[in-house]
């Protein structure tokens, strides 16, 4: 089971937003405060057909409404084990609650016929954020219970506890919050799941952890009279019993670092898949359970935590209206060799996933020197949250832009002037004045008299005196279709107007000595009024886009 769409409607700041899901795993991203997290919490009080408090009312005197598509069964053959005469595979239902309301109203979605409130209750919901205590909320009772279920599965499958491991529960009793039971169950999982290669290893305590915290609610779960396990659990033609799930974590990042986020995250997703053969045997023997059906939705703010497949990314944005829209990568509709590039370079672009706006170029100096020229013409990237791209190439520009406006981020790209034929019709595309970057960085620093500038720039980069040589300007006079006759080669401070304009000679040695370093020492070394102005519009462009507009 899972959940394949979502239309929500007056909840708090979602006026009106449809999302379509992975049905295995999903990562919210997004700005601050844009009801990512909120988002979570609806999940929580949907799955336990609660109601939902006035403040979280967009308009109090509208209803909040939720259209749920949910994907119930994988084939005519499987049921549920309440109900094995239906086999719905599919079905859409309408949540309704009104400010007045002692509970929510739950419709079919195609018919508007009310249905019983019980039916939303087959979706079971988990929820993890670092930032509360849902293991507090656990009374200790269950860890106690836990604790010898798992320690007769261990006693049965596994050898004696080690003394170090011992030692080291007593020290987790002894300065931690929680009842001595919880720091067992982690230990015994640890052996259980074979994770405990090393006793003080951070993996250790987090992977255990994950593990804790499903079997912990699905214990409650197999005990609780208010829903009962079996009008959850799918029987499938062969008669096994899964138990479909949907987990949440928010914020994974706080308390772990990048890998120990993938890890924690990956592991999540093996446990949801039945990918732990332990795990699933610890399932049947505690609770009856084949495995486990789940679907994962993550809250982020750390690139470290993406997964680098634009199909599983939801991202919420502000439209220009300022309504929050969602733009779903589950639903994205492209051929294959379009789809081999964005996955291709999906890598390089999640930080843009948070960005207000996006600044693409094509090489590494003008990557090295672009964040450095807008603090310095006074849009500062990281203020006005603009991500800035090295495209590698102007072949990559266009299939990156297309991946980022899909996820419908404003986009600015900036072009060598010598392949504007082919892109000037496009939206958001600015070119340099000159054939290319080192011609306009050469020709604006020579027309403003700062060639001393740029001639202590060149002798910082190359360690001496500059100086182009042979192959440097036959490389440049071909670029310029020029010829190279009439620029020798020798030291730049030396050369003289009436071999050809000087701009060349320092044309051919930049063109020649491209680099991320180059580029950092010039955006450090040029002043407001020498930086080209091919490359101020760019940037001021990225921050009109990047500027939030007021809201009526």
């Amino acid at each position: 089971m899972y959940l394949s769409s979502m239309r929500i409607q007056n909840y708090r700041n979602f006026k009106d937003i449809t999302m379509t899901f992975h049905p295995l795993a999903n990562y919210l991203v997004g700005e601050n405060d844009i009801g990512k997290s909120g988002f979570l919490r609806l999940l929580s009080y949907m799955a336990n057909a609660w109601t939902l408090p006035e403040n979280d009312y967009d308009d109090p005197k509208q209803p909040i409404r939720i259209t749920l598509d949910l994907h119930l069964l994988q084939s005519p053959n499987e049921y549920f084990a309440d109900t094995p005469q239906d086999h719905p595979e599919k079905i859409r239902v309408r949540l309704e609650m009104k400010v007045t309301d002692i509970c929510p109203h739950l419709y079919d979605g195609e018919t508007g016929q009310e249905m019983p409130l019980e039916t939303i209750r087959r979706l079971r919901y988990i929820s993890y954020s670092a930032i509360s205590q849902e293991d507090q909320a656990v009374r200790p009772q269950v860890y106690r219970a836990l604790e010898k279920c798992l320690a007769q599965w261990e006693a049965s499958h596994c050898g004696p506890l080690p003394e170090e491991e011992r030692q080291f529960i007593q020290h987790e009793v002894n300065v931690g919050y929680f009842d001595s039971s919880y720091y067992e169950c982690i230990f015994y999982l640890s052996r259980i799941l074979c994770r405990s290669n090393r006793h003080r290893a951070d993996n250790l305590k987090f992977i255990s952890l994950a593990a804790l915290r499903i079997i912990t609610q699905v214990y409650q779960m197999a005990h609780s009279r208010a829903v009962p396990l079996e009008h959850t659990i799918i029987v499938d033609g062969k008669g096994k019993r899964y138990l479909p799930l949907i987990i949440s974590i928010d914020e994974p990042e706080i308390h772990l670092h990048p890998y120990m986020q993938r890890s924690i995250l990956q592991y999540y997703q093996q446990l949801l898949n039945n990918e732990d053969p332990q795990f699933c045997a610890l399932l049947k023997d505690l609770f009856g359970l084949d495995g486990l059906r789940g679907q994962l939705f993550v809250v982020t703010h750390s690139t470290d935590s993406l997964i680098d497949d634009y199909r599983n990314i939801l991202r919420l944005y502000h439209d220009r209206r300022g309504l929050v829209k969602a733009a779903c990568g589950a639903s994205f509709h492209v051929n294959r060799e379009i789809e081999k590039h964005l996955i291709m370079h999906f890598p390089e672009v999640k930080e843009a996933l948070y960005a207000r706006s996006v600044i693409l170029v094509e090489g590494e100096t003008e990557y090295g020197c672009f964040q450095l020229f807008g603090r310095t013409v006074g849009v500062p990237f990281d203020y006005y949250g603009i991500c800035l791209i090295n495209a590698r190439g102007e072949s990559s520009i266009a299939k990156i832009k297309k991946l980022l406006e899909y996820f419908r981020l404003p986009v600015v790209a900036l072009y060598d002037a010598d392949v504007k034929e082919a892109h000037k019709r496009e939206k958001g595309v600015y070119f340099t004045d000159g054939v290319c970057f080192e011609m306009d960085l050469s020709q604006t620093m020579l027309r403003r008299g700062k060639r001393q500038a740029l001639d202590r720039i060149i002798d910082v980069a190359c360690g001496g005196t500059g100086r182009t040589s042979y192959d440097m300007v036959k490389k440049a006079c071909h670029k310029l279709q020029l010829d190279p006759r009439d620029f020798p080669p020798g030291p730049l401070y030396k050369a003289k107007p009436h071999q050809g304009p000087v701009w060349v000679y320092y044309f051919a040695w930049l063109y020649s000595n491209k680099g991320v370093i180059l580029g950092r020492l010039i955006g450090q070394s040029l002043q407001k009024e020498e930086v080209p102005p091919a490359f101020v519009r760019v940037i001021q462009a990225a921050g009109r886009l990047a500027t939030v507009p007021e809201r009526a």
